[in-house]
């Protein structure tokens, strides 16, 4: 109980030296102005809540808490977030007890701010599935990566027209290799408009760069550590990896080809070549020769299969959008994995790719995907709303002086002297009571207008 009244005599210590609360103060005890404008700067932040403010024993309260001398908000802002709980309950802690202007937006600045909650952070809900349309040609754009199988590296490429899919064995992991796998490729089918990578070294050498130039191909490359950007290679590649579990890899590559696939109704083959390729199923001449599927038919089977996708992804995963980040803002880091972020990143501008910026850490520049990044200072809505804005008004009331005495009532009630005793005195349309008590003014501009 000591310990509470010691608390208390420092609050009241403060709020006797505090220039804020002390004008505060004198327009409780003398009235407040109709209009912000008229209000010493010093009190504008409280002109919205006046009706709710009081002085009792040298306190300053807003309804039955205590309104905190600026020399002690850090303090208690801290005292508020012992525990480290999270913005929700820091204000439902602070709505008990204590409060002053724009307290919300502090607390919020605080717990985004705070090291050790931000490293125990969750990892971000997913965002919202992105889809792609098909593209207008088989080869047109394909996708590439590498997969692992018995300590053996193999290429893989597939095509996104057709869903085609390519397999070549690597017998070391170097950007030349790779190169020529993917030489091998083009001579039997061209060289496409588009190919889609992720980030991993053999694909961002210099070498590599200079075989997209010379194939004449645009070389794409998704955020690093983020999969998902890259979604039809890792399928492919999970395809990949159980056909070479096969006891003949070549004959399950060969069925895979030959096979319809759900989302268009037609075979990689058909859509690559425009016929079926024979296999070891028996099957007339007939059905082998060269027929292409409706296109038509198969962009809106594929649309529509997407349109599924997607609604399930969001709906299982509960996926919403996260806001933008802007060029200078600060963010914490933490990929899929991670078990805590970190906070040493800058954001310097978006990629080109959706949902890719680059950052600016200790060890250089590196890129991300949005997941992967948390704002430190989320901007949000405080805990009360703003004051009105400040128009021109009549000549401000003349600032109290430091020092000055002021009334010693033990304890007075909100606005005395503001309004009056009884409001049917009053004009019109001039003011009404709210069923809080809450006297309210009707806008400005409609001062010469009657109100009914």
């Amino acid at each position: 109980m000591a310990n509470v009244t010691l608390k208390l005599e420092r609050i009241k210590q403060e709020t006797s030296v505090d220039y804020g609360l002390q004008v505060v103060k004198r327009l409780i005890l003398e009235g407040w102005p109709k209009y912000v404008g008229s209000v010493p700067a010093q009190a504008k932040a409280y002109h919205h809540c006046s009706n709710s403010l009081s002085t009792s024993k040298g306190l300053v309260l807003y309804g039955d808490r205590i309104v905190i001398p600026h020399s002690m908000r850090k303090e208690i802002l801290h005292r508020l977030h012992d525990g480290h709980r999270g913005i929700t309950k820091c204000k439902e802690r602070a709505r008990l007890s204590v409060w002053w202007p724009r307290q919300g937006k502090d607390i919020q600045e605080l717990v985004a701010k705070c090291l050790e909650c931000m490293r125990v952070r969750p990892t971000q809900q997913k965002e919202p599935l992105i889809t792609t349309p098909l593209p207008q040609r088989p080869w047109q754009s394909i996708d590439a990566d590498i997969c692992e199988n018995e300590k053996e590296h193999y290429l893989v490429v597939v095509d996104f027209y057709s869903r085609y899919l390519e397999l070549a064995h690597l017998p070391d992991m170097k950007s030349e290799t790779i190169c020529s796998r993917l030489k091998n490729m083009f001579a039997r089918w061209g060289c496409p408009d588009e190919l889609t990578t992720d980030s991993a070294t053999q694909f961002m050498s210099k070498e590599f760069e200079s075989f997209s130039v010379a194939y004449d191909f645009r070389h794409i490359t998704s955020s690093p550590h983020y999969p998902q950007a890259n979604g039809g290679a890792e399928r492919a590649v999970q395809t990949a990896k159980r056909i070479l579990r096969q006891d003949d890899p070549f004959l399950a590559l060969m069925a895979y080809r030959a096979t319809p696939v759900q989302a268009t109704g037609a075979s990689p083959a058909q859509l690559m070549m425009g016929r079926q390729i024979k296999t070891t199923v028996p099957t007339i001449g007939k059905v082998l020769l060269p027929k292409w599927p409706n296109f038509a038919k198969v962009r809106a089977a594929d649309a529509k299969a997407k349109r599924s996708y997607e609604r399930a992804y969001n709906r299982r995963h509960g996926a919403r959008a996260l806001p933008p980040l802007t060029p200078g803002q600060d963010v914490a880091v933490k990929l899929d994995g991670d078990s805590g972020w970190t906070s040493a990143a800058t954001v310097q501008q978006p990629h080109p790719a959706p949902r890719s910026y680059l950052i600016q850490t200790e060890h250089g520049t590196l890129r991300r995907n949005r997941r992967h990044l948390r704002p430190i200072f989320l901007p949000g809505v405080a805990d009360q709303p703003p004051p009105p804005s400040s128009t021109p008004q009549p000549t401000p009331l003349g600032s109290p002086v430091r020092g000055a005495a002021l009334p010693t009532e033990e304890s007075v009630s909100p606005a005395q002297g503001t309004v009056p005793a009884d409001l049917s005195d009053c004009p019109p349309g001039s003011a009404r009571m709210s069923s809080t008590g809450r006297v309210i003014w009707p806008p400005r501009r409609l001062k010469d207008f009657v109100c009914y």
